[in-house]
């Protein structure tokens, strides 16, 4: 089991683990990640129309705020026949594969994650209105020190009809970020009435892997 405590946040679409020895680093990861998402709603469209296009934006928004990709990785999986993995154990097993040790505190943010009270939360960023578009995109995310971000993001739509759009991305804050640029991001984020989307969904504690995804 992982020494670490870990703290679970709801940034827009995103759902990020935050390790306590990333508190340094914690608002500006936070505050990045939700202006990403805002930035390639605005240049790109929706996310649930065209994800590829999204995503590309999503990153290149995230490294106009410093952070620098050092690993990225796609791919298309079938959905299987039966009964299919759920969205949340796909994510919850591609993160897992990296950070085996997070095991317990994975299990434990997808089982907060799916509460219906957090569900109607992320609703707005997470599901696609029928009238738009017809899909669902969804991320999962670790914050640890250094600061490092891993994320695991992924699309489901009725132009994935056969399948699921899968993008894994490590990241890490590059050249030192001056507090006067931390705090502009987060002003900009409070003065277009956008902070609130960053929620605090509380510490995590470790649950065995059997649990409900």
């Amino acid at each position: 089991m992982s020494e670490e405590t870990y703290s679970l946040w709801l940034v827009g679409g995103t759902g990020l683990l935050v390790a306590d020895t990333a508190l340094q680093d914690q608002q500006y990861a936070l505050d990045s990640v939700l202006f990403a998402q805002l930035h390639s709603d605005k240049l790109n469209g929706s996310r649930f129309a065209n994800y590829a296009r999204w995503y590309s934006g999503y990153r290149t928004a995230l490294e106009q705020r410093g952070w620098i990709f050092t690993r990225s990785r796609s791919d298309h999986q079938r959905l299987q026949e039966g009964a299919p993995p759920t969205l949340a154990h796909i994510l919850k097993s591609h993160l897992q594969a990296r950070h085996p040790s997070l095991s317990g505190y994975l299990q434990a943010a997808i089982t907060r994650l799916s509460q219906e009270e957090v569900q109607q939360q992320l609703r707005a960023f997470t599901m696609a209105q029928p009238e738009k578009a017809n899909g669902v995109v969804c991320e999962l995310g670790v914050l640890l020190p250094g600061p490092s971000m891993d994320l695991c993001g992924l699309a489901l739509g009725s132009e994935l009809s056969d399948g699921i759009d899968l993008r894994e991305s490590g990241a890490t804050l590059g050249e030192y970020v001056a507090q006067s640029i931390r705090e502009h991001l987060h002003e900009m984020l409070e003065r277009k009435q956008q902070a609130g989307n960053i929620r605090n969904l509380g510490t995590l504690k470790w649950e065995d892997g059997n649990g409900a995804t």
